[in-house]
């Protein structure tokens, strides 16, 4: 509190949001306990990694469903992304709108621990995730893949949706790491 000039109030406020993202604890008796969250540029891209194995996985599970109410809500937001259609939506509502669309098809795979593991590294990489600066043509190729793969799954078409799926996660990868990690030479490009 100290440190940061915090009252009370502010400092258990924010003890409070970091413990429902997932990267701090309380500790037994008194205090706080910081968890591994994506500090770095390794854990940041270990987490996209292993998003590229478990969630084209979920789409291949034998009690996959496809779920056409959830699908159309999340069509409408995914449409509203790849037009361009931006105006009065904040990045963390961007970001957000993303996390909704996997969680919503991994939980379309009938086994809630693809669910849990995803929704768990969603929390460990939005602390890295705060500091990227949200790149509209970016959004809009990632919803318009979104979009594909809703279109696959209706169709009954998992294998193909897996596919797109691991290239989508390695594309917003590709896309994200030089942000998070820029290399020295590099003049701040933006993702």
């Amino acid at each position: 509190r100290d440190r940061y000039r915090l009252t009370r109030a502010q400092a258990q406020d924010l003890l409070s949001r970091a413990s429902r993202e997932g990267w701090a604890e309380p500790k037994p008796g008194y205090g706080w306990k910081l968890r591994q969250v994506a500090k770095t540029a390794e854990a940041f891209e270990e987490i996209y990694r292993f998003r590229a194995v478990i969630e084209p996985a979920a789409l291949l599970e034998p009690g996959f469903r496809f779920d056409r109410t959830v699908a159309a809500s999340l069509r409408r937001t995914q449409e509203r992304l790849a037009s361009g259609d931006l105006d009065g939506l904040a990045p963390a509502a961007m970001t957000a709108a993303g996390a909704a669309f996997h969680e919503g098809i991994i939980r379309m795979s009938g086994n809630p621990m693809f669910f849990y593991a995803l929704e768990r590294a969603n929390q460990l990489r939005r602390l890295a995730e705060y500091r990227l600066k949200v790149n509209p043509q970016r959004i809009a190729v990632q919803s318009r893949e979104h979009l594909e793969m809703l279109d696959l799954l209706a169709k009954g078409d998992n294998l193909e949706a897996a596919h797109l799926m691991r290239r989508h996660l390695s594309g917003a990868l590709a896309s994200k790491s030089p942000v998070v990690h820029p290399r020295a030479n590099d003049t701040g490009s933006t993702a």
